[in-house]
């Protein structure tokens, strides 16, 4: 592991534990000092969130719900209530139980999203299990592939300093793991007739598939918040045009899209 890696893993395990400890000084800082930088999803849930009196969310893909996360600050800055979601069971075991423990109003649960309950694959990087190679985990093995042949992932491996296979060889790279399966009824249950106000995807390239399992058209959260990096643009195109026909607006910042219902 590179000296640079290293010390960037330590850094943001200290910061997890602080986080997950409900450190006053880590939370003070959030609930006083914090400034989102400008233009951001950050700036909008900032602003949002303090609109709010108590915001009830859902998220779909939360991974570890720390690194990379826009919500975690502010579910604990504003005590939030919710359910996330993650597929994968080493990250949910491991990381995601942890980081909201002290907070009985927080649900997590180790399944994906599907028609119904049961099991599917997952396709995930069997070259690493760093927070970087379990976020690029999808059902849709292309996703992973073309990260392979536009050497996103041979960068992101060589900081941490891991032997890749060969490139030409994506049976090596990319390992199947079975998940458990949730069906929108059963998840949706969890909430106990609550509105929700907030719902958050993040799927890679999955998003779209997600809202319409989630019968947007009913559920209807005043904020709907996803990717579409790894859409096509056919895909995103329908993605817009689905969501603007239940009158949302549609705001792009940087590589998320934040839906606010009119």
């Amino acid at each position: 592991m590179k000296l640079t890696f290293f010390i960037k893993k330590s850094y943001n395990r200290l910061r997890f534990n602080l986080c997950a400890q409900e450190n006053i000084f880590y939370l003070f800082f959030y609930k006083y000092f914090y400034t989102p930088p400008k233009n951001t999803l950050s700036e909008f849930l900032h602003h949002y969130s303090k609109e709010k009196e108590r915001l009830v969310f859902l998220q779909i893909g939360a991974n570890d719900g720390f690194i990379y996360d826009p919500l975690q600050k502010f579910i604990k800055r504003d005590d939030w209530e919710g359910v996330l979601v993650e597929p994968q069971p080493y990250v949910h075991d491991n990381l995601l139980t942890k980081i909201h423990a002290k907070r009985p109003e927080i649900k997590t649960v180790n399944a994906a999203l599907a028609e119904k309950d049961g099991s599917a694959n997952l396709f995930t990087l069997s070259v690493s299990k760093e927070r970087w190679a379990n976020g690029l985990s999808s059902f849709n093995k292309q996703v992973l592939i073309d990260r392979i042949k536009d050497g996103t992932i041979q960068k992101k491996a060589l900081k941490e300093g891991v032997r890749l296979p060969d490139e030409n060889d994506f049976d090596a790279w990319i390992e199947p793991i079975k998940i458990k399966t949730i069906s929108p009824k059963t998840l949706l249950a969890k909430f106990e007739g609550k509105q929700i106000d907030l719902v958050a995807i993040d799927t890679e390239g999955y998003d779209f598939e997600i809202i319409k399992l989630l019968d947007i058209k009913n559920l209807l959260p005043e904020v709907l918040i996803y990717e579409e990096v790894n859409f096509d643009t056919v895909t995103k195109r329908e993605c817009r045009e689905y969501l603007e026909a239940l009158g949302y607006t549609i705001l792009v910042r940087d590589k998320d899209v934040i839906s606010t219902r009119n």
